[in-house]
């Protein structure tokens, strides 16, 4: 006879994001994407659904939109449901919107898969909100992972009656760098983290020899405001203009809003014949320009985590950074060199350092930092942290408001 479920074990988890890459940004939210498929890899049934809200410019389009979509991903399956995004309006308004669509959208879901025994909400606001309203209905355990750079915002104001309400009512929350895990000890929550997860053994190709070669430095980003790459041109031409650097290139990856104006700034300082834009690529195709590169340049003003970095390492490329919050937990002085934001001559000093100890860099330390965050290691952590959840909402089931 088949062993009876005890309520620790843990066998279908609900994923519900506040961020999808489906709109016009292809990048963010991939990593909700990528935790989806290792947990069904380690034997977990996990799905997704999405609440796509549509500003005021796609309103007019709205009427014909097709509003319920299926997509089908690497394990996992997503549910996306449109909506008009009516908060310049009235925000308590689209939270309320907010949360009934969802639970529409569950109740298709529900149809065909089941009632799950975990919801894993993705950023407060509206997210996890709404996941804890639908928690609350099914009488399933919440866990919230908290993304955003711009997260203490949903203490304040009329997002902060959602965000405490969220962070409170959670039966775990969890944030991806340590950094923000302590304005929540504020409202007596104790958050832990749960770092993104990173595909390290797709970057883990041989390393191509550089002798004969220039200097290869690179940028992955999306090109918003923020990023910052028009510090990295001018560091590099502090360097060059000083002669401190032999032959180089730069490469940046991605593509967004910034980029017209640091092509701009690239021919202003007469940097157009070494810095290359090459636009958004796919993992393959990162991976391959990594495998090429010495030293990978991340000049923000602030990340939450910071996947390039990671990516990197685990191409057994060292990092050069600015102090950007949250790549500061795992970017030790053994594979990066650090720097305050907004200093361009403290940003060159840095490369210039990091150039200096290349030949002592070994590829194989570098990937062990990058280790932590593949899919396997973090997919066991959020088991770990599910099992602790289902224990303790059997022993102590939470009080609904």
């Amino acid at each position: 006879m088949e062993a009876s479920i005890t309520h620790s074990e843990i066998r279908h988890v609900l994923i519900i994001p506040a961020w999808y890459p489906n709109g016009n940004d292809k990048l963010i939210g991939t990593y909700h994407k990528q935790f989806a498929t290792a947990l069904n890899q380690q034997g977990i049934k996990a799905n997704l659904l999405y609440i796509d809200r549509q500003g005021v410019r796609q309103w007019p389009k709205y009427p014909f939109m097709k509003k319920f979509e299926t997509e089908s991903c690497d394990g996992f399956t997503a549910y996306l449901r449109k909506m008009p995004d009516i908060a310049k309006i009235s925000y308590d308004r689209q939270m309320q919107s907010y949360v009934r669509y969802l639970k529409c959208l569950y109740r298709r879901y529900e149809a065909i898969h089941g009632k799950p025994d975990l919801l894993h909400a993705q950023v407060a606001v509206p997210a996890g909100y709404a996941a804890c309203k639908l928690g609350e209905m099914l009488g399933v355990p919440v866990v919230l992972t908290e993304h955003a750079s711009y997260f203490e915002r949903f203490f304040e104001g009329r997002e902060g009656v959602y965000g405490r309400y969220a962070v409170t009512h959670a039966d775990a929350v969890t944030c991806v760098s340590a950094y923000m895990c302590e304005p929540y000890r504020k409202y007596g929550v104790a958050a832990t983290v749960l770092p993104n997860i990173v595909d390290c053994k797709a970057f883990t190709r041989p390393r191509m020899p550089h002798s004969n070669l220039p200097l290869h430095l690179v940028t992955v980003s999306a090109l918003r405001p923020g990023k910052r790459i028009d510090d990295a041109i001018r560091a590099l031409k502090i360097l060059r203009d000083h002669d401190a650097l032999p032959t180089f290139r730069y490469t940046v990856v991605g593509d967004g809003t910034e980029e017209g104006r640091f092509r701009r700034i690239a021919a202003q300082e007469q940097m157009e014949d070494v810095v290359n834009f090459v636009g958004r690529k796919s993992k393959d195709e990162i991976a391959e320009i990594l495998s090429q590169s010495d030293i990978l340049l991340m000049v923000s003003d602030i990340e939450t985590f910071g996947i390039p970095a990671v990516e990197a390492l685990a191409a057994g490329v060292p990092v050069v950074s600015t102090r950007c919050r949250g790549p500061e937990g795992f970017l030790t002085p053994a594979c990066a060199e650090l720097c305050d934001c907004h200093s361009v001559e403290a940003l060159a000093e840095a490369i210039l350092r990091m150039v200096n100890r290349l030949p002592s860099m070994k590829s194989d330390e570098l990937r062990a930092v990058a280790s932590q965050f593949d899919a396997p290691a973090v997919a066991e952590q959020a088991l770990a942290l599910y099992r602790k959840v289902m224990r303790t909402d059997a022993s102590s089931p939470k009080e609904i408001d």
